[in-house]
C-alpha cells in the first residue's frame, strides 16, 4: 500500500465533504444526474490523503476529468481549493452562464488544474495516457487520474487508449469509471467493465462508488499495470425518490426534486474540513489562489532550433516524409521531443531513431520514439496529454489517415491551443495503396479547424524550416509533405533568412506580370515549368510558393496586393481540393486541384495525368481560361 500523502481525515468528516460537494452540485443543477454519482470519487481523490491533488504548487497528481457534462463536484472541489479566487460558493455555482469565467464543459486554462478541455467524450483516456507517459518520462512520481462516465465507455477511443496504457505499462495511470448504468437514455451493464478492462491487461476493481475509504484504500493500492476502479453508483444520489437513480436525468431536474437542504451550512461544513486539512486553502479563496498549473516549459527560438539542423545541398532530390523525422530526430536529440506515429513507424524516417533509443516503454522513459498502434483517434489525444505535461510531440501520419483524427486535433489540440506538431506525408496524389490512402479533401478539413496553423512544404530544406519555426512558436500546426522526391531549390541557410510571416514567397517574378500562378507543395516544380511554357507563349508570369494558407489567408489588402496584383488574373496549382489556395485567390480567380474522390493506381504519373495535372495539361487548361 501507499503511505498517504496526508493523514486520511475521519470518516465522518469524508462524508460531511461529501455532503457539501453535493449540495453545491444541486445549487448548479447541471446535469445533476451524472454529476451526483460521482461526489464521493471526488472526495477520496482530493481529501483522504491518498493523492496530491489538493496540494499547492506546480508539481502534483493530475486529474483528467473526462466527463466533463457533469463538472460540477469537480468545480466543487476546486473551488474549496482556491481555484476560483474571491466567489462566493453562489458565484461558483453559477458556472456556465453568459459572462461567467467558468464555462459549462471545462476548459483548459480556465480555471487551475483544468489540463483538458472536455465534453467531447472518449478523448480523456488517452490524454491521460499522454500526461502519464510524460510524467514518467520526465523521473517524476505523480500519478494521473482519469474519471470516465460509463456512457463514454462505449467509444471506441476509450479501448484505443486502454490497449495503448497497459502495452505502455503505466502503472502511474488510474482510471475511474462512474458506472452509474446510464449512457444517456440507454441502460448500461454496470458489471461489464472490470471484466473488459481487465481483458485488456489492466487491474480492475468493481466497488460501491458512494464508499469513501473503499474508493481511498483502492488509490493507495500499488501495482505494476494500469487500474482501473469501477465505481457503482446512483445517478442523482441525493435527489427527490421518484427520480434519483433515473436514466433520463440528462439535464437539469425540476426545483421539486431538489432536495430541501441548508446549502450554505452544508458548504460551510466542508470547508471547515478542508481548511482544517489544507490550511492553505482559506487563504487561497480569498486571495490570488495557489493551486497553480504546470509552468509552460521555455521553448527555444526558431533561430536556435535552425542552428542543430543541417540542410540538404542545393539540387538534392530527398523524400521529405522519409528524411524529416529520421534526420530531427537525431538533430534535435536532448530536447524534450516525443516522435509518434500511429502508422509504419519507417514512413516517417524514425525507424532507424527508434532501433538505436528504443520505443518509449515503461522500463526505458529515456526513448523520445513512440511506436503507436495503428488507432490515430487515441494518438492525437495522447499527444495532446503529453504536451499538457511540457513534451513536445511531433505526430507523423499518412494525410488520408488525419481523417480519423479531426475532432481530436479540433477539441484536444486547435481548441486549447496545445502545441502538437501534426505532419502529415503522402500528401494528395500519389500512393500506390489506393483511394482510401490518398488524402482526397482531408487538407480542406483541416484548413477549416480554427486554430490550426497550416504549413505545406514542397522539399525537405523548406520541411526543416518550417517544423523548426512551428516547434518554437508553441501552437498547434499541421505541416503538409509530398509523397515524391522534389528537388531542394534553396539551402536552408538562405531560408532561414527568408520573412515567413506572409505565409507565401516569389519563387520567378516579373516587373509587370499578366498572369499570376499561385502553388504549394509538390506541384511547385510543375506551376515552374508551366510558367515557361506560357512565357513562351508571350505571357509574363510570377509563380507564388504558398507554404502556410492559414497565414496568407489572414494579410490585408496591401500585403496581398504584393503577390497578387488587382487586376491581374491569378491561378491556383495544388495537389489538394481546389479549394485550400482556391480560396486565396479573389473573383475571377482559377483554382485547379484534385476535387475527384478516388483517383487511385500506380505508377505516380499516370496519376498526375488522370488528375490533369501535368505540365502540359495544366498550360493548356490555363491558355483556355485566358482565352
Amino acid at each position: 500500500m501507499r503511505i498517504r500523502f496526508r493523514p486520511q481525515p475521519a470518516p465522518k468528516d469524508l462524508t460531511t465533504v461529501a455532503q457539501g460537494l453535493r449540495a453545491f452540485v444541486f445549487a448548479a443543477n447541471k446535469h445533476p444526474g451524472g454529476a451526483s454519482s460521482a461526489v464521493e470519487a471526488i472526495t477520496a481523490l482530493y481529501f483522504s490523503g491518498a493523492t496530491t491533488l489538493a496540494e499547492p504548487g506546480p508539481v502534483r497528481d493530475r486529474l483528467i476529468y473526462s466527463k466533463g457534462h457533469a463538472a460540477a463536484p469537480w468545480y466543487a472541489a476546486l473551488w474549496t481549493l482556491g481555484a476560483m479566487p474571491q466567489m462566493t460558493w453562489q458565484d461558483a455555482a453559477g458556472f456556465g452562464q453568459v459572462g461567467h469565467p467558468v464555462p459549462r464543459m471545462p476548459v483548459r486554462g480556465s480555471v487551475p488544474g483544468v489540463e483538458m478541455s472536455t465534453g467531447a467524450l472518449g478523448e480523456g483516456l488517452s490524454f491521460g495516457v499522454g500526461t502519464a507517459l510524460a510524467d514518467r518520462r520526465d523521473g517524476l512520481s505523480t500519478r494521473t487520474f482519469v474519471v470516465l462516465g460509463d456512457g463514454e465507455c462505449t467509444e471506441g477511443q476509450v479501448w484505443e487508449a486502454a490497449m495503448t496504457a497497459s502495452r505502455l505499462g503505466l502503472q502511474n495511470l488510474v482510471a475511474l469509471v462512474d458506472a452509474n448504468g446510464s449512457g444517456s437514455v440507454i441502460k448500461l451493464d454496470r458489471t461489464q467493465w472490470a471484466q473488459k478492462f481487465a481483458a485488456f491487461g489492466w487491474r480492475a476493481v468493481s466497488l460501491d462508488g458512494h464508499d469513501i475509504d473503499a474508493i481511498t484504500q483502492e488509490l493507495l493500492a500499488e501495482t505494476d499495470r494500469p487500474t482501473a476502479i469501477i465505481l457503482n453508483t446512483v445517478k442523482g444520489r441525493g435527489l427527490a425518490a421518484e427520480v434519483e437513480g433515473s436514466n433520463t436525468l440528462s439535464a437539469e431536474v425540476e426545483e421539486q426534486h431538489l432536495p430541501d437542504w441548508d446549502t450554505g451550512a452544508l458548504i460551510e461544513a466542508a470547508l471547515a474540513v478542508i481548511d482544517h486539512h489544507h490550511p492553505h486553502a482559506a487563504q487561497a479563496r480569498a486571495s490570488s489562489g495557489t493551486l497553480l498549473a504546470a509552468a509552460a516549459p521555455v521553448r527555444p527560438s526558431r533561430a536556435e532550433l535552425l542552428g542543430l539542423v543541417t540542410g540538404h545541398p542545393e539540387g538534392a532530390e530527398v523524400v521529405a516524409k522519409k528524411a524529416l523525422g529520421g534526420d530531427l530526430a537525431q538533430e534535435l536529440a536532448g530536447l524534450p521531443l516525443l516522435w509518434m506515429a500511429p502508422d509504419a513507424i519507417r514512413n516517417s524516417g524514425l525507424l532507424a531513431r527508434m532501433e538505436q533509443v528504443g520505443s518509449w516503454q515503461w522500463g526505458t522513459p529515456g526513448a523520445d520514439v513512440l511506436q503507436c498502434a495503428i488507432a490515430e483517434q487515441d494518438a492525437a489525444s495522447l499527444a495532446a496529454g503529453a504536451t499538457s505535461a511540457g513534451l513536445w510531440p511531433v505526430l507523423f501520419s499518412m494525410e488520408g489517415f488525419y481523417w480519423r483524427m479531426l475532432d481530436q486535433i479540433r477539441e484536444s489540440i486547435a481548441f486549447p491551443q496545445l502545441p502538437v506538431l501534426l505532419v502529415g506525408t503522402s500528401g494528395g496524389l500519389g500512393d500506390p495503396l489506393g483511394p482510401m490512402v490518398q488524402s482526397d479533401g482531408c487538407l480542406a478539413a483541416l484548413a477549416a479547424i480554427p486554430g490550426l496553423e497550416l504549413l505545406e512544404a514542397a522539399d525537405i530544406n523548406t520541411a526543416k524550416l518550417l517544423a523548426a519555426e512551428a516547434l518554437a512558436s508553441g501552437r498547434p500546426a499541421y505541416l503538409r509533405l509530398p509523397h515524391e522526391a522534389v528537388p531542394v531549390r534553396h539551402s536552408l541557410t538562405e531560408l532561414a533568412t527568408r520573412p515567413t510571416g506572409t505565409g507565401a514567397w516569389t519563387l520567378a517574378d516579373t516587373d509587370a506580370p499578366d498572369l499570376v500562378l499561385v502553388t504549394a507543395g509538390a506541384l511547385r516544380e510543375r506551376a515552374l515549368e508551366s510558367a515557361e511554357q506560357l512565357h513562351a507563349r508571350g505571357h509574363t508570369v510570377r509563380v507564388v510558393e504558398v507554404f502556410s494558407p492559414s497565414r496568407f489567408s489572414r494579410l490585408n489588402a496591401d500585403q496581398r496586393a504584393r503577390f497578387l496584383p488587382p487586376g491581374v488574373r491569378a491561378v491556383s496549382i495544388h495537389n489538394a481540393p481546389s479549394s485550400v489556395l482556391g480560396s486565396l485567390l479573389g473573383d475571377g480567380g482559377l483554382a485547379i486541384g484534385v476535387d475527384t474522390y478516388g483517383i487511385a493506381g500506380w505508377p505516380q504519373t499516370a496519376l498526375y495525368e488522370a488528375a490533369g495535372l501535368t505540365t502540359d495539361a495544366l498550360t493548356d487548361r490555363i491558355l483556355k481560361e485566358l482565352a
